[in-house]
Formats: C-alpha cells, structure tokens, sequence
C-alpha cells in the first residue's frame, strides 16, 4: 500500500444534530462503517450508528461467573475436603460464611475482564500511531466540535466522491486520514522486557513508599482508620451524664424486644412446679437436641449424661444424669439449672436460646430412659 493511500476520512459538523444528520446521509449512501468522534459521550450514538448493544456485558457476566465458581469451589475444598474443621458445631460449607469472599472474587473478576476486554478485545488501545490524531480536525474534536469517521474499508468509500455525498449539510470541513509512517525512534511494544520491568519498579516504589507513610508517618487524613471518632466507650468515663459512666442501666420496668422475664433466677423449686416444657416430643425435636447437648453439655457431662466427660481433673467432675435424683427433677427444675447455673455449673442462657433449652431436656429424657429401660421399652 502506497504511503499516500488514505485509509478513510473524517467529516466535521458544529452540533451533535449535524453529526447525526451526516451519519443518516452516509446510512442512506450505503455506508456501513461508520464510528464518530465528541469531545463527549453522547446519549445512544450507538443506536445511532447501527452498532447494536455492546457484548463487554457477556465478558462480565461470564468472567463473574468464572469467579464465582472459582471462590467456591476454593472454599468447599479447603473448609469441607482438605482441611475440615468443626468449630461450634456449624456446617462445614456454608453458604452466609463464603458470602464475602465470594462477592470479592466475582467483582475482581469481571472488572479486570472488562477493562482488559475494552481496551484490548474491543477497542484494541491504546493506538498511538492511529491516523485520526494526525487530522487537523483533532484540535476541534477534543474541545467543541463533532466527527464522522468513514472507513476506507467500506465498499461505498472513495477519495474522490465520498466528500459530495455531503452537499448540503451544515459540516465544517473534510479531511482524508492517511497511513501513518512507523517512526523509526519509537516503537509500541506494551508487553517488552523494559517496559514491564519500568512497570514492576513503579509497582514497587509505590507500594514501598504507601507503607512507609502509613507505618512512621502517622495517620495521614482522611485514613485515620476510625481512630478518632465521636463515640461513646462502654468502659470509659463520660460527661454525658451525671454519674460519669459510659454503661448505662436498663430503664426499669422494661423488657427487651421479644424477651420474656424469668422470674425464677432465686427459686428453681418454683420453675420445677410451674414449668411445662412447651416443646413437642419429634424426631426433628431429638435430633436438634441431641446436636446442642453435643456442642454445650458433653463436655463436661459425657456423650450419655453418665458424668464421663472429656475434662481433665483440674475441673469439677459433675454428677451423673442418671440418678434417681436427676430422673425425679420435672424439666421446669432442669430448665432452671440450664439459665440460671447450679453450684459449679455456670449459667447456659447467653449461649443457648430458650427453645434448644427445652429441645436439649427432651433429648436427656431420652438418655435417662435408654439407660433405665422398663419392660415396656423392650417389647
């Protein structure tokens, strides 16, 4: 190819009407590449050029699902196959746990995807040696003025008769955009030895430089990391009130939203009069029972409430479950051992809720009557 060959035209026009009037007149000529040029994004000029929607949504879209799979999968495997561990008896894989990690892994996914696809895949920058930044329309294209862009690929293109399909609209010049002569002083190679190690020692200076002010600079505003804040310390003084203390008592006579008072905290014998356990007897009830006994009374009780637990002899050993004494205590008195604490026995009520209270005191019945069979169990 000559060096004087254009490889297409530039048309200028004062108004973002004009532009869109030259891009109807090129359509109705036959032309089918066509891409303008503003000193700013105009609302559907897509539409307008008969591009279509833009397909960097699937590149999102599939690069975030392959992020997604990715965190997942990483996930299962660590927390589930590779390395299980059960802390507080919850799931090995669960979903609300994996939730963060996930959301990141898809984000950075499909918005480096989407960058990379912009400006490698679809637009194929940067181009420096593009012929468009060699017109004399550039000044005026990046400040007040509007381009049509005309291809010299396309069949309908020619040097000599492209121009007059034009008469008559309001346009502002014409210039023919030719090839470029590579300059024999500079070279685009984005990914050469040079420029990465250039690249990779900026990375570091920044990054060396970011954590030095950070670390002996002091706190560097806005980033004080929350370490000044108008907030009020549990556990320091206040002026705020007239006893000078952060921690404020509950305002007498009242209850916290969706809490019953217990008022059987100094009298067990009267919840093991008045208490009825409320839980029904199911195989769902025993088996959530049987999991919270598991977590917050085997240790100390054993696996069968016999007093075998896994404590080493620093601790108190507790009584078994199967006396004829614990076997007379109605569940309203075990219940009460359960929220309020019995002797060595701490009290369980901020760490189980009221209902697995009463699930657990079904499935020690269960216990007490597995190792006292009657006859009648054994039909």
């Amino acid at each position: 190819m000559s060096e004087k060959e254009p490889v297409g035209a530039v048309v200028l026009f004062k108004t973002p009407d004009d532009l869109v009037a030259g891009i109807r007149r090129a359509q109705d000529r036959g032309f089918t590449r066509l891409d303008s040029v503003s000193p700013y994004p105009i609302h559907k000029m897509d539409e307008v050029l008969g591009k279509g929607p833009s397909r960097l949504g699937y590149v999102a879209a599939i690069a975030g699902l392959a992020g997604t799979t990715l965190a997942k999968t990483a996930q299962w495997w660590v927390s589930a196959v590779d390395y299980p561990l059960n802390i507080g008896g919850n799931p090995l894989f669960s979903y609300p746990a994996f939730i963060p990690v996930t959301f990141e892994l898809m984000v950075l996914f499909s918005s480096l995807a989407t960058v990379i696809g912009m400006l490698v895949v679809f637009n194929r920058l940067p181009q420096y040696g593009s012929s468009l930044l060699k017109s004399k329309f550039i000044r005026d294209l990046t400040c007040d003025k509007y381009g049509l862009v005309l291809d010299a690929a396309d069949p309908k293109f020619s040097p000599d008769t492209t121009r007059a399909i034009f008469d008559g609209l309001e346009t502002l010049g014409f210039d023919l955009l030719y090839r470029e002569r590579p300059s024999p002083f500079f070279s685009q190679r984005i990914l050469s030895v040079p420029f990465l190690v250039l690249l990779a020692g900026v990375a570091l200076l920044c990054s060396s430089a970011t954590r030095l002010v950070f670390r002996y600079g002091g706190a560097v505003p806005p980033f004080n990391f929350m370490k000044a804040q108008e907030k009020l310390n549990p556990q320091h003084e206040s002026n705020a009130f007239p006893d000078k203390t952060g921690m404020r008592p509950a305002v007498p006579g009242t209850v916290a939203r969706g809490l019953l008072p217990y008022p059987y905290a100094s009298d067990a014998e009267a919840a093991g009069r008045d208490l009825v356990n409320p839980a029904p007897v199911t195989t769902s009830s025993l088996v959530r029972g049987r999991d919270r006994y598991a977590i917050f009374c085997q240790p100390c009780h054993g696996r069968e409430a016999d007093a075998r637990g896994t404590l080493t002899a620093a601790f108190p050993k507790p009584p078994t479950l199967h006396s004829s004494k614990a076997r007379g205590w109605m569940d309203g008195r075990i219940y009460a051992v359960l929220t309020s604490g019995q002797n060595a026995m701490p009290s369980y009520a901020s760490q189980i809720n009221r209902e697995d209270r009463w699930l657990i005191i079904h499935y020690l019945r269960a216990l007490q009557r597995a190792h006292n069979a009657e006859e009648r169990d054994l039909k």
